[in-house]
């Protein structure tokens, strides 16, 4: 049964949301004041726009997870869709404005779970039909053995969407300045394929991390791929049609690629897709 407008203002009172405003009620929201986060995220909307061509419009079908889910809005509207999702949170915070999201709406197909996603296995999980990664893939310190990790666990569809690492230093200059903080570019060998990425300082190890709500969680620099390391390190994991979704970015496509980089690269098995077509 939903909370009641005054049980909802009494939560959210020890509640900050940070990003995903979501309308609870007529009269009760997240973030007051800020667009609508399931009528406007047009990452959302490229999400559910891939997933309905692949499924054709059938999520009640669809396992699915959402990993370092923040605040719950992704895996939500999924839910709401028909889909079973599990959303996968390391910080406490984020996880009791999840739990809100869960209790309010009642959606028996709408899971989430405390866990750092480096701890994201199949025997603990189990498999799905499609994983997203959004906006994590750029926090960790080994995003390339991260995704070959994910490949394990996913049967059909990955879909990541992340910054991503000049591979000219020219371009240094270009770069918001909120993401300039980029070490030289490196090389990396996983499994004798080379990548290239730059290390990224998230913050200091004596900083409380549970408070970094934007940050990484178990490790304080991480390692930004290339966008051309991003694309081989997910086709080296087991994807063998492999694309950038850029129905959205291609709208803004010098900022998303200049001074913010940043994407969505997709990964499809498509053996999964030829059998179902049969």
């Amino acid at each position: 049964m939903p909370l009641t407008n005054e049980m909802l203002r009494e939560r959210l009172k020890n509640q900050h949301w940070t990003s995903h405003n979501i309308r609870l009620t007529g009269e009760v929201s997240t973030m007051p004041g800020q667009p609508d986060f399931i009528d406007t995220d047009q990452r959302l909307h490229s999400v559910l726009r891939v997933l309905s061509v692949l499924y054709r419009g059938d999520f009640a079908r669809l396992r699915i997870a959402d990993l370092g889910c923040l605040e719950g809005g992704f895996a939500l509207a999924l839910a709401r869709r028909g889909a079973r999702v599990i959303g996968v949170e390391a910080r406490a915070l984020n996880l009791e404005k999840c739990a809100l999201l869960k209790e309010h709406f009642d959606l028996p197909a709408l899971e989430f779970a405390q866990a750092d996603v480096k701890d994201f296995t199949a025997d603990r999980f189990g498999h799905f039909d499609a994983v997203m990664a959004l906006g994590i893939l750029y926090h960790l310190d080994r995003p390339v053995e991260w995704l070959r990790q994910l490949a394990s666990v996913t049967k059909d569809v990955l879909i990541v969407e992340t910054h991503y690492a000049p591979a000219d230093d020219a371009a240094l200059a270009d770069i918001d300045p909120r993401i300039s903080n980029l070490s030289p570019l490196e090389d990396v060998e996983v499994e004798g394929h080379n990548y290239k990425g730059r290390w990224f300082f998230e913050y200091d190890k004596s900083v409380d991390r549970e408070s970094q709500l934007w940050a990484s969680y178990s490790n304080n620099s991480s390692f930004w791929l290339t966008r051309e390391s991003a694309l081989l390190a997910i086709i080296n994991a087991g994807f063998d049609v492999v694309f950038e979704q850029q129905d959205y970015t291609a709208r803004f496509f010098d900022h998303f690629s200049k001074k913010f980089p940043r994407g969505i690269f997709i990964g499809i098995r498509s053996a999964s897709f030829s059998q179902t077509s049969k």
